[in-house]
């Protein structure tokens, strides 16, 4: 399935194709998670290089929350993305330091030029134009497929963003890995025909 929104990227990077983005959409994070990094570690043991990140979720005893954590795919370091405030305490528990921390990874993947960047959430900071919505603008104008989670209530946002064609993945992590290997493919694919000596 396929959507085209009005773009907010560059409009000559804003005609990329189905193949360059991979939008898992969820109502459920939790399994959003589990299915990004199935997703993400059979990909590189098969050897494929990516950037991003990928995010954990610790049950503690007598929390009604779990502690969450994110890994960078190129580096492997991980972070501790929330703050423990107790059962009762509401409003944003996220760490900024940590997401600071975070963007880097994604720039620096970006620039390595990996093979797929993975983005396991497009959340409320990155709809309301903040969080790690540059870093991403500048994988896509790198032509770096993505592959990125979005709840519902985001992905009208992630669209309006984006601005060009997106295919949607169904919570099937066969059929993620496939389009991810088949995303990196079409790149490689792509970039040997642009090197290719013309044709006299």
């Amino acid at each position: 399935m396929e959507w085209r929104h009005q773009p907010l990227l560059p409009a000559e990077h804003a005609a990329a194709g189905a193949s360059q983005i991979g939008v898992v959409v969820y109502d459920d994070g939790l399994v959003r998670d589990a299915l990004i990094t199935r997703c993400a570690t059979d990909l590189a043991a098969s050897g494929y290089r990516l950037g991003g990140i990928v995010q954990s979720n610790a049950h503690r005893p007598g929390r009604r929350r779990c502690d969450m954590y994110v890994k960078d795919l190129l580096g492997g370091d991980e972070v501790k993305i929330s703050f423990d405030r107790g059962n009762e305490a509401r409003g944003c528990r996220l760490d900024p330091d940590a997401f600071a921390r975070i963007d880097g990874w994604i720039e620096r993947a970006v620039l390595e030029h990996v093979e797929l960047l993975v983005i396991n959430k497009f959340g409320r900071e990155e709809a309301n134009g903040r969080g790690l919505r540059a870093v991403l603008a500048e994988a896509l104008i790198a032509e770096i497929p993505l592959l990125i989670g979005i709840s519902t209530q985001n992905l009208p946002d992630f669209l309006t963003f984006v601005g060009h064609s997106t295919t949607h993945l169904g919570p099937d992590v066969e059929a993620i890995t496939a389009w991810c290997r088949n995303a990196i493919e079409c790149r490689t694919q792509q970039f040997q025909l642009r090197l290719s000596p013309v044709q006299a």
